[in-house]
């Protein structure tokens, strides 16, 4: 009987316990561009998501005016987010700044809990890193990737 109530204890802690991160996780419904899709937060919805410090070229969008010619890669940089994220549960790690100027919300975006997604899109040089304080929690690494792919000559680093 004593056992009982060490066991039933034991789980009664064990389930009081916070999750050992603070990830959001949710599924991408949409993608807008290489660097900016829609994600089905749980318990939030559907939010806009832009993944923290990188930046991939612009492509046109419908309400772009008729002129528009989208930047080298940025086509590219869209099918990689589409090909990656698609329908894919996403995993999804603040910083500092919650939203952007544009009213997106800004994650660290891992696939599989232990990819990230930024790591990707500079691996292929379809991106290049852009800090905006205070959101640096991997500028070092991200820097890396990139020089990797600079010195590949990958994606838009190509000559």
């Amino acid at each position: 009987m004593l056992r009982f109530f060490i066991l039933l204890f034991s789980m009664l802690l064990v389930g009081c316990q916070a999750p050992e991160d603070d990830q959001l996780q949710g599924t991408v419904v949409n993608i807008v561009d290489g660097d900016t899709f829609d994600v089905n937060i749980q318990g939030m919805g559907d939010e806009r998501v832009r993944p923290i410090m990188v930046d991939a070229p612009e492509v046109c969008h419908q309400h772009d005016p008729p002129e528009c010619e989208p930047e080298p890669y940025g086509e590219e940089a869209t099918e990689f987010a589409t090909d990656v994220l698609l329908g894919e549960t996403v995993y999804l790690e603040q910083d500092e700044s919650e939203r952007d100027q544009y009213d997106r919300l800004l994650f660290y975006v891992y696939v599989e809990e232990d990819r990230m997604f930024q790591e990707m899109l500079l691996e292929e040089g379809l991106a290049e890193v852009v800090v905006y304080e205070p959101d640096v929690r991997y500028e070092e690494e991200l820097y890396e990737i990139q020089e990797e792919a600079q010195a590949q000559e990958k994606g838009m680093w190509g000559r």
